[in-house]
């Protein structure tokens, strides 16, 4: 948030990866001049970006996958100002101002991931709770295990053709909610415990609750499947391996019984 500070941090690295998130109810206010302070010491210091993004600027899926090329129909004003912050960048790429990339994942998970839709999916079952998902436990869902999607950045930022860019990075194999919440309790050895947080439930609540009311908008990835495609990736990258649902959750599962 401090443009000083930002340029100072950056200096003498090759490359900045910018994977900054703050909470959704800072989205609107904070991120605009997260954004500007960090291509301002990008392009002061003169080394390159890769901006880590989510796929909120899609909307809702048309046909079986989201590719780069899919329409940003982003409806929310998350969605929105996802369009913006990556207009943004790739702007000041085509002006020859910075040299910037920009990678796109499903939802994280994993060692120390604890944002507010995968944390409780993990740390609920180790604390013997019921795990909740979000509206339809049967629909399919890209993850991606977080040391996955750090290696995709990497491997992306190391390719010079890369910049000016958008790539998408896939996890394992799209899961249902009741797929990956049966593997948790299974590692765990619990019999499955899980729910749905119905869309009716989630519009009950978003007056009260402020989280549950920033995640109204989003409702939509969880109704319908949610699939990356990350064909373009895979095609010029080959050497991506995914880690496999089964050992991802192992590890993470590890990391949330030290750290509750």
């Amino acid at each position: 948030m401090d443009q000083e500070q930002t340029l100072t941090a950056v200096q003498g690295a090759d490359v900045v990866y910018h994977c900054v998130n703050v909470l959704y109810t800072k989205w609107l206010k904070e991120f605009p001049i997260i954004n500007n302070n960090i291509l301002a010491a990008v392009k002061e210091a003169g080394v390159n970006l890769v901006f880590a993004d989510n796929l909120y600027m899609y909307g809702e899926m048309q046909g079986d996958k989201i590719s780069e090329t899919h329409p940003l129909n982003a409806k929310g004003k998350k969605g929105k100002l996802r369009i913006r912050l990556a207009k943004q960048i790739l702007d000041a790429h085509s002006k020859g101002e910075i040299n910037a990339a920009i990678v796109r994942f499903g939802d994280f998970y994993g060692p120390n991931v604890v944002n507010g839709f995968t944390k409780p999916l993990l740390e609920n079952p180790v604390k013997g709770k019921a795990a909740t998902w979000l509206v339809d436990l049967d629909k399919k869902h890209s993850l991606i295990y977080i040391d996955d999607a750090a290696k995709g950045m990497v491997t992306a930022s190391e390719n010079p053709d890369s910049y000016g860019q958008i790539f998408h990075v896939a996890g394992a194999e799209p899961v249902t909610g009741r797929e990956f919440l049966t593997m948790i309790f299974q590692e765990l050895n619990q019999e499955p415990n899980m729910k749905a947080l119905s869309e009716n439930t989630i519009k009950i609540l978003a007056p009260f609750i402020p989280i549950v009311k920033e995640l109204k908008e989003l409702t939509y990835e969880w109704k319908q499947p949610f699939i990356i495609d990350g064909t373009k990736y895979a095609s010029i990258f080959n050497t991506m391996e995914h880690t496999a649902h089964n050992i991802a959750i192992k590890e993470a599962l590890d990391w949330f019984k030290q750290n509750l």
